[in-house]
């Protein structure tokens, strides 16, 4: 599960910090941190947990990630906040941060499916990032195309490994639609099996 970036909340910590972290306490989750109210509003992380079991993963086996490493206080700061971190420009920031997942999350979780939950085209997105370092240039497959429910998938190579992804509107907002996912897999499953 791949969200645009860190919000406020998760901000005690670097990203090598939250490595340590985790390592220092494995039954630690953010999101079940999420669940017992520690985001707020415990809409996001109830839908965070909710898909993957309708996908038919345990969440607790699942990863969260973002595309993103940088915290900000909305999507709105993320090129203010990315121009004051060491990256010096969202550019620099998006190349880092998806060397990272290419280097060090994919080889460690070795996904079956990635789903990117903020989709937007028009402007960074966590399926956009993807798409546009790991998809190849190849088209988008929309399954559904309506402004709530948008959802497309693509096939991510990564590190020579072909993964399905599905990206998905943000879920702190919009409810996903399982059918469309599960097409949405589905396609790219077959795409990789041709």
């Amino acid at each position: 599960m791949v969200g645009f970036n860190g919000s406020l909340a998760d901000a005690v910590h670097t990203n090598a910090g939250a490595v340590h972290a985790g390592y220092d306490q494995p039954s630690f989750s953010n999101v079940a941190h999420g669940l017992d109210g520690g985001w707020g509003t415990k809409t996001l992380a109830r839908r965070l947990t909710q898909l993957p079991a309708e996908l038919g993963f345990d969440w607790r086996d699942t990863i969260y990630t973002n595309a993103l490493l940088l915290c900000s206080a909305d999507a709105a700061a993320i090129q203010k906040v990315a121009r004051q971190s060491s990256a010096a420009s969202l550019e620099s920031l998006t190349r880092k941060s998806m060397d990272f997942f290419q280097r060090v999350t994919v080889p460690l979780a070795e996904p079956e499916l990635i789903v990117a939950y903020s989709n937007g085209l028009g402007s960074p997105s966590a399926a956009r990032i993807l798409w546009e370092a790991f998809g190849n240039e190849e088209p988008l497959d929309h399954v559904d195309s309506s402004s709530y429910r948008a959802t497309y998938g693509f096939t991510a190579t990564i590190n020579n490994r072909k993964v399905p992804a599905v990206g998905v509107r943000h879920m702190s907002r919009f409810v996903p639609n399982i059918e469309a996912i599960k097409l949405a897999w589905t396609r790219q499953k077959a795409r990789l099996a041709s």
